[in-house]
């Protein structure tokens, strides 16, 4: 907006009230003089015809045209200057006589048909005006013409001209007026803008020059008025600024003086930093080449310890000898536990400890981390519990290591601390904004608890509670710390309630973000679902936790605490579908737990035991004793689920014992340790057909120049050559150009992935190493793996269609073709019942039995390799679930109906599946 200066204002402020005024008022006299000429023509117009109208009265009554005459000539003489023509006209409207008879002489009369008004009329033609005035008789002559009626009327034609000349004088006079009203006013304003703009100029001007710094300016010239108080109060301010600023300077050349000292001493100060900078990098440097090299020192015995007692554990041993071994992985892995919360420490303090957010199945998780603390609860003899609140969603996206190593740092803890009693995980969880969950976890326990003093030093590093519990119980005391900073990068909180001597709760909360696609396998709940289950528990919490996992898959349940009860449910039902027993046993109980096996075997060919115990020869004598299965409390719930469903479905358990196929590659290993060479040997040789082996780069730079490999697994530090030396030649120079290069190495910091990936090996594996993991990396860099594992299998030729994918097939069927070939025939031949059952429920509307088929058909193509029928049954599934009506999934539905008439097309042309028929019920 552009401002308006002062002298705009004072023009404005006198100019346009002026103009206003001077309009208004020359305006109003030149419209009243307007109006009083134009009335003064028409009085003399009428002054004029008026009495013409009344001498002619007797000239009109006797015809006498001479008189009248004469008359108006000498009226028209009279006032030439206004009067045109003056014409008499009789009542029939014809010329009586006129002075001047001329081309526009027809509008001085009236219309012939129309009647002589009884008054003057004035009628305006522009530049002229035209009187009409009747002759009326002064007293009623019948024999002439009737009373009261006009004997005619006179017309007199005036000229405006004069009039008009008049106006426009008046107008003209009044503009002038106007005009030099203005001229004056602006003669004056400008008079006032000089008087006041050249004083605020100089003010202006010093004002500028004060900015500037130059405080010697003054205002010499007195003023008028207000201005005066200005220029003395600018004076003022003038001496104010002068006295001010040499302070000031005095202050700044004391402040220099001494800014100046202090430069110096700071200067000082940082070399002293600097020096002690360098140094903590150095010291920062060492710790960490320390830790890398403690770190590869302890994981490569590690490495082969833990490894040969997996690979020992599959063999055939005797109960000492298991018993042997179980104590060797427990050190081995309470010895890895110790260098890894090492490692983390180190981690955190650097802030190197990444959080890598990724979808997983939340019940998956706390199951598998309840089953690997379940063994040293049992030693104890400890209630172990996991509640999980059934409204806490299942499928999230969140860093499920971290959320693992937080819950088995405080659960380890509350177990390490707890002698007798009970330990019981509660998860909850609450819905946030943005799609986002609040979940809730907490560990209570019976143990000896922590004492207020000794509560304020407990999340701090390299601490305990009590050093001597610590020397008692072991552990580094880094856990908690660890925990803590882990919740708070999570975007949650942690904290703990305890009284000495009577237990603690240890909670923590984390933001975890809602994930819409199912992340764990489905589970056969259709076949458990009404069916009657007997389940007796004499622990309390535990009773609680199964009890809300089986009303969760819709089982009708008989729950029992005591014996008591047992006994008058088994007299009122006698026969159920199920029997669960869960004890907790040692062996002076298992007599009492074999009788009550035996007892229950009259009223269900379904036992199955929860024990706390993981010893193998205690299961076996309870399997023998009638229990269909033994499983550990607490029960892993996918394994419980399968376990109870295992009678009701069609497949075959798969026996794990059996041989896994091994795939047609050649894989080069790489390593200088003896024991770690033979232990990746010996993992390989399990699931490849041929493995060599090389104990130093230089070797394996020179096997790889003479022999193709689909796969090499390479050590990094290693004499002669190492690892790096060796991938780059490899792959620069030999026939392994283009193979996949794997490192292997127990130097496990930060940034070590990263930095090998960067120098061309494909992927990093950790010491000690993960059957798992090495089954998935051999898929993920080598894409021929499958191919070749199932080429290995068979070499039937295999039914083809563009919807199955057999190495999905061969995955869900552990490697077993025989296996992936019967479950895909019993899917085809329950298609035709399942496509028929889907469109009536179509045609009725039937959601709910949609669901039910729709359901069935999901859980059916898990088990097999097609995948495009498994993601839509389950989207259409989870929209049912949702609500939606059957009409709003339409789409889906037909596409679901021709991928099902497609695949049956395919399977007319496939060779026979299976020797032998066997059912076709489909398990849900």
């Amino acid at each position: 907006m552009t401002k308006i200066g002062l002298r705009d204002w004072v023009l404005l402020t006198t100019l346009v009230p002026t103009l206003l005024v001077s309009l208004c008022l020359g305006g109003y006299f030149s419209y009243a003089r307007y109006h009083d000429l134009a009335q003064y023509l028409e009085e003399q117009a009428e002054n004029i015809a008026v009495p013409l109208a009344i001498a002619s009265e007797h000239a009109l009554l006797h015809n006498s045209r001479q008189d009248v005459k004469r008359l108006l000539d000498v009226s028209h003489r009279k006032n030439s200057a206004l009067v045109k023509s003056i014409a008499i006209f009789n009542a029939d409207h014809e010329l009586f006589v006129t002075t001047n008879y001329h081309k526009d002489f027809a509008m001085l009369k009236y219309e012939s048909s129309s009647a002589i008004p009884q008054q003057s009329t004035i009628t305006d033609l522009g530049n002229w005006l035209v009187i009409r005035t009747p002759i009326l008789p002064e007293q009623a002559d019948f024999s002439t013409a009737p009373a009261d009626q006009p004997l005619g009327y006179i017309s007199v034609q005036v000229a405006k001209d004069k009039v008009m000349l008049a106006q426009q004088t008046s107008l003209l006079s009044s503009l002038l007026m106007i005009l030099l009203g203005l001229a004056a006013c602006v003669y004056f304003s400008l008079r006032l803008i000089k008087k006041v703009s050249q004083p605020l100029q100089q003010m202006g001007d010093v004002i500028a020059q004060l900015r500037e710094g130059n405080y010697q300016s003054q205002l010499q010239q007195p003023f008028l008025g207000e201005l005066e108080q200005l220029r003395t109060g600018i004076n003022a301010l003038a001496t104010a600024l002068k006295t001010h600023d040499e302070e000031m300077q005095q202050s700044i050349e004391q402040a220099t003086s001494d800014l100046q000292q202090s430069m110096e001493q700071l200067e000082m100060q940082n070399i002293e930093l600097d020096l002690s900078r360098k140094k903590a990098m150095e010291d920062n440097r060492s710790k960490s080449d320390f830790l890398a090299k403690m770190s590869h020192e302890l994981r490569t015995p590690l490495n082969a310890v833990i490894g040969f007692a997996r690979q020992l554990l599959k063999t055939n041993l005797t109960h000492n000898q298991q018993d042997y071994l179980a104590t060797i992985q427990k050190s081995a892995n309470s010895l890895l536990s110790l260098v890894n919360d090492v490692l983390d420490y180190a981690r955190l303090e650097e802030g190197r400890m990444p959080i890598n957010p990724e979808p997983f199945s939340l019940r998956d998780l706390l199951h598998d981390a309840v089953e690997l603390l379940a063994s040293n609860a049992f030693d104890k003899q400890l209630e172990l519990v996991l509640l999980i609140d059934n409204s806490c969603p299942d499928d999230l996206i969140a860093d499920p290591m971290r959320i693992n190593q937080i819950l088995t740092n405080i659960a380890g803890n509350a177990i390490k601390f707890t002698e007798q009693g009970s330990v019981v995980i509660r998860v909850s969880g609450r819905p946030m904004p943005d799609e986002q969950w609040q979940l809730r976890f907490s560990v209570q326990d019976t143990g000896i608890g922590i004492s207020e003093e000794q509560q304020k030093s407990l999340f701090g590093g390299f601490t305990q509670a009590d050093n001597s519990i610590g020397r008692r119980y072991g552990g580094t005391g880094l856990g908690l710390v660890i925990s803590q900073r882990l919740v708070t990068a999570m975007g949650g909180k942690i904290g703990f309630e305890s009284k000495a001597g009577e237990g603690s709760t240890f909670w923590f909360t984390l933001l975890c973000k809602r994930h819409h696609l199912s992340i764990a396998e489905p589970l056969p709940l259709a076949e458990l679902k009404q069916k009657t289950i007997l389940y007796f528990e004499p622990q309390q919490y535990s009773r609680e936790a199964m009890l809300a996992q089986l009303d969760q898959w819709g089982m009708n349940i008989i729950s029992c605490s005591n014996m008591s009860q047992l006994s008058q449910t088994l007299a009122l039902q006698p026969q159920i579908d199920v029997a669960l027993i869960g004890r907790s046993i040692s062996l002076n109980q298992v007599n009492q737990v074999i009788e009550l096996l035996q007892q229950l075997q009259l009223h269900s060919d379904q036992l199955y035991l929860l024990v706390n115990t993981l010893s193998p020869n205690l299961r076996e004598v309870l399997q023998a004793s009638g229990a269909k299965a033994v499983l550990s409390k607490p029960a892993h719930y996918r394994k419980l689920a399968m376990t109870l469903a295992q009678p009701y479905l069609d497949f075959p358990e798969q026996n794990p014992l059996q041989d896994k196929p091994k795939a047609r590659l050649r894989v080069l290993s790489v390593d200088d340790n003896e024991a770690n060479l033979k232990l990746i040997n010996t993992l390989l040789s399990e699931m490849v057909e041929q493995v060599d082996s090389a104990r130093n780069g230089a070797e394996a730079w020179q096997k790889a120049n003479q022999q193709h490999y689909d796969l090499i697994f390479m050590d990094i530090n290693m004499p002669v050559m190492d690892g790096i030396q060796a991938c780059q030649r490899i792959q620069q120079s030999s026939l392994n150009e283009a193979t996949p290069i794997i490192a292997v190495t127990a130097h496990a910091l930060e940034g070590e992935r990263e930095r090998l990936l960067s120098l061309g090996f494909c992927e990093f594996l950790t010491k000690p190493l993960d059957e798992k993991l090495l089954h998935y990396t051999l898929r993920e860099c080598c894409p021929d793996f499958q191919q070749a594992l199932a080429a290995s299998t068979s070499e039937n030729q295999l039914p083809q269609s563009k919807q199955l994918d057999w190495t999905l097939a061969l995955q869900r069927a552990g490697g077993k073709l025989d296996l992936a070939k019967e479950m895909l025939w019993m899917l085809v031949q329950s298609l035709p019942d399942s496509l028929l059952l889907i469109q009536q429920a179509m045609q009725q509307q039937d959601a709910e039995q949609l669901l039910q088929h729709i359901h069935k058909l999901h859980g059916a193509s898990c088990y097999t390799g097609l995948p495009v029928l498994k993601q839509l049954t389950e989207l259409i599934e989870t929209e049912l679930k949702k609500g939606k009506q059957t009409e709003q999934l339409e789409p889906e539905l037909f596409e679901l109906q021709d991928r099902i008439q497609s695949l049956l097309q395919d399977a007319k042309n496939w060779p026979p599946l299976v020797t032998e028929p066997t059912p076709t019920k489909v398990s849900g």
